[in-house]
């Protein structure tokens, strides 16, 4: 299993999981998620989609007065949909 972040080589079975559970567990920023090899686009997605639901949660925290774990709300997000458009999928609109 991988000990930190941006796994740009072959990914095993548990990081898959992890990564689908927790992006940023596994993952430095959305832009590592297209560079890792050994994942088909299926899984490079379900990712994405992922750490975009996170990233939205983050940000809709923040609106109602939480304060950001990271600061990275708005810059995340746009990292993610610009990711996901890499792929040739959509991004949700929010």
């Amino acid at each position: 299993m991988a000990s930190g972040h941006a796994i740009i080589g072959r990914m095993d079975p548990a990081d898959l999981d992890k990564a689908k559970l927790d992006p940023a567990s596994v993952f430095a920023a959305p832009v590592d998620v297209l560079k890792a090899r050994g994942l088909s686009v299926e899984d490079k997605q379900a990712i994405l989609v992922r750490w975009e639901a996170d990233a939205e949660a983050l940000m809709r925290a923040t609106e109602e007065g939480m304060p950001p774990s990271d600061g990275r709300g708005p810059e995340l997000l746009r990292a993610v949909h610009a990711a996901l458009e890499a792929l040739g999928f959509r991004p949700s609109q929010g």
